[in-house]
C-alpha cells in the first residue's frame, strides 16, 4: 500500500396493520434515516417511532406497497405529525434501497488504509507534517477489555448488520474518547472503559456506531463546503501515488482528515448519533436513561467545551444542550417502554 502523509485519526437502516390516525399536536416533523427495527405498531428510524395509517402515502420511485414491505436497512424519509406520546405518525413515506453514493467508495478505502496502518504499527497515531507521528496508544486486540467491548458492540448492533463487518479495538490511553471509521471500525480508550460501567459504554459505542452505520464520515466528505474548502497543500503526500485511484482516496482521506480529525462532524450528525445511538442502547437492554448525567460526568472531567482531543468536543453540541437533546428524546421515545419494548422487534407478515 502506497505510504502517504495523511492525517488518518477519523476517517472516517409485518405489514402493519392499519392505525386510526390519532390526535396528533400540530409539530410537523420530517425523519430521514434507515430502517433498523420494526415493531408490531412501528417502524423505527433515526431513532424515532413512526406510525403507518390508512392516509399514509407511499411515495417516490418504486415506492412499496405497504410498511411491512420494506427491507430493514432501506434508507427512509418520513414526513408526518408528532403525536403528544412521541410517536410520529407518517404522512408520507419514500423508501429505497441504501446504495452506493458520491465518494463512498473512497471514504472506505481510505478508512481500510487508515485501519491497516492502524493495526501494521500496533498503535494509534497522528500523522503531521513531515512525517511525523504522534503516538495516542497501542491497540489491545485480546484479552478482557477486547471482549467487554466486543461484547458491548455486538449487544448494540441492529439486526440487519453483520457483526462479522464490525471491528473493535480498544486504545491503550487514559483519554476518555472513542471514534468509529466509516469503515465499521470502532476505537475505544481504556481510560474511558475503566471509568464507565456497561450502560455508560454502551451509551458511547452506540453514538460511534452510529457515526459509521449512518455514514457520517461519507455524508461530510460530499458537503460543498467542505469539498470547496479544501487546503491544496495538504494534498502533496497524495500527488506522488501513481495509481489514480489509490491517489483519489489519499485526497478523500486528507479531506477527512482535516475537516473530521477526532470525529468532528457537523452538530447535525452528532445529534443524529446521540438519537440513534441511544435507540441501540435501549434495544440492547442497557440502562439507555444514563445518558444526559454522562455528559455532566464529562462536562465535570473536561469543562463544556474541551480539547479536540476527546471525541464529545469540536463541533459538537455542548454537553449541556446534548444532556437537554437526550432528555428530550427519552421523553419523547421511552417514557412507557410497555409501548416500545426493547428487543420487540418482528418479521413481517
Amino acid at each position: 500500500m502506497p505510504s502517504v502523509g495523511l492525517t488518518v485519526r477519523t476517517l472516517l437502516l409485518l405489514t402493519m396493520a392499519a392505525v386510526p390516525t390519532p390526535t396528533v399536536c400540530a409539530e410537523k416533523v420530517k425523519v430521514h434515516g434507515y430502517l433498523e427495527f420494526r415493531k408490531p405498531a412501528f417502524l423505527i428510524v433515526d431513532g424515532q417511532r413512526i406510525t403507518v395509517t390508512n392516509d399514509t402515502k407511499f411515495a417516490g420511485k418504486g415506492a412499496p406497497a405497504s410498511a411491512g414491505t420494506v427491507p430493514l436497512g432501506y434508507e427512509l424519509e418520513v414526513k408526518g405529525k408528532r403525536r403528544s406520546d412521541g410517536t410520529i405518525v407518517a404522512r408520507t413515506l419514500k423508501a429505497k434501497p441504501n446504495g452506493i453514493e458520491r465518494f463512498e467508495s473512497d471514504v472506505l478505502l481510505a478508512a481500510s488504509m487508515a485501519e491497516g496502518q492502524y493495526s501494521a504499527a500496533n498503535e494509534v497515531y497522528e500523522e503531521g507534517a513531515h512525517g511525523h507521528r504522534k503516538k495516542i496508544g497501542t491497540l489491545i486486540m485480546t484479552g478482557p477489555e477486547a471482549e467487554r467491548a466486543r461484547r458491548i458492540v455486538d449487544r448494540l448492533l441492529p439486526p440487519y448488520i453483520d457483526p462479522n463487518q464490525v471491528r473493535v479495538y480498544v486504545v491503550d490511553s487514559d483519554d476518555w474518547s472513542a471514534f468509529a471509521m466509516a469503515n465499521s471500525s470502532i476505537y475505544v480508550y481504556r481510560g474511558l472503559m475503566n471509568d464507565l460501567d456497561d450502560d455508560e459504554l454502551a451509551i458511547v459505542l452506540g453514538h460511534e456506531l452510529a457515526h459509521a452505520i449512518y455514514e457520517h464520515g461519507r455524508r461530510h466528505a460530499t458537503k460543498g463546503d467542505f469539498v470547496a474548502g479544501l487546503a491544496e497543500a495538504a494534498l502533496v503526500g497524495a500527488d506522488g501515488i501513481d495509481d489514480r485511484y489509490a491517489r483519489t482516496a489519499a485526497e478523500v482521506a486528507v479531506m477527512i482528515g482535516l475537516g473530521s480529525v477526532f470525529n468532528t462532524f457537523s452538530r447535525e450528525f452528532e445529534s443524529q448519533a446521540d438519537r440513534v445511538g441511544l435507540r441501540y442502547a435501549y434495544e440492547a437492554g442497557f440502562d439507555f436513561s444514563k445518558a444526559p448525567a454522562l455528559w455532566g460526568r464529562f462536562a465535570s472531567k473536561y469543562g463544556d467545551h474541551g480539547t479536540a482531543a476527546n471525541f464529545f468536543f469540536g463541533d459538537h453540541p455542548t454537553l449541556v444542550r446534548r444532556a437537554a437533546n437526550l432528555t428530550r428524546e427519552i421523553r419523547h421515545n421511552y417514557a412507557d417502554p410497555g409501548v416500545d419494548p426493547p428487543g420487540s422487534t418482528t418479521a413481517a407478515r
